[in-house]
């Protein structure tokens, strides 16, 4: 008797796991697709436009591409462009999974579960541009929003006791890019496409209440 009531209560314990381990997934997509229609509600802009930036997505991860006119001269002087660049793409993200996975085949397991459901290290993805693409977002903004998306990305940067960002040794995809230390921890609550969301409520632009996934954000500008 003891016998089975102990086996009963395993029972017990693991039906419990196994509805919890099926609970989460769904409870969360439930809420990224609540949070990701639901609009904020920046106040109407009485400004000039002085100026546009861009955002860009692969089907998964965002960028944040700006002209190279409307950046601070002297954060362009430490991010190293190459010769011809007209515009510069900014990505925000888990520092191992960008380094171990250039492309969607290197994607482990490990490297997977770690991005997913631990909080990691991030790195900011800086990719040179010498042209405009069609499929970019564009957003139109006043000269203080632009001055408040310099500070959001520059912010985001980890920087040296000199104040100098902190470029990876990793050489990047393409000779086109480069990685460099950030700020803040990747989890499954603070993605690439949330850092975007972020700086879109930072310079009063409508954008999803949150969204970890790419199409929440492309949603509202759209």
């Amino acid at each position: 008797m003891k016998v089975w009531k102990g086996t009963s209560r395993l029972f017990r314990l693991l039906k419990r796991i196994f509805l919890l381990v099926i609970a989460f997934p769904g409870s969360y997509l439930f809420c990224a697709l609540f949070f990701s229609l639901l609009p904020t509600h920046p106040p109407e802009k009485n400004c000039p436009v002085s100026g546009e930036v861009y955002i860009s997505g692969n089907g998964v991860h965002l960028d944040i591409i700006v002209p190279v006119e409307r950046l601070n001269t002297s954060f362009l002087s430490q991010l190293e462009l190459l010769p011809g660049t007209r515009f510069v793409a900014f990505g925000w993200g888990d520092k191992e999974f960008y380094i171990n996975t250039p492309e969607w085949s290197d994607l482990t397991l490990p490297v997977a579960f770690r991005a997913v459901f631990l909080k990691s290290e991030s790195a900011m993805h800086v990719t040179c541009l010498p042209r405009s693409f069609p499929s970019w977002e564009k957003i139109a903004l006043c000269e203080w929003q632009m001055e408040r998306l310099n500070s959001y990305i520059q912010n985001s940067f980890k920087k040296d006791e000199s104040g100098h960002l902190m470029k990876l040794s990793f050489e990047g995809y393409s000779a086109y890019d480069s990685f460099y230390d950030a700020r803040g921890s990747f989890s499954l609550f603070r993605t690439c496409n949330v850092w975007v969301g972020s700086a879109l409520k930072e310079i009063e632009v409508k954008t999803s209440v949150w969204s970890p996934f790419e199409f929440g954000i492309l949603f509202h500008i759209r």
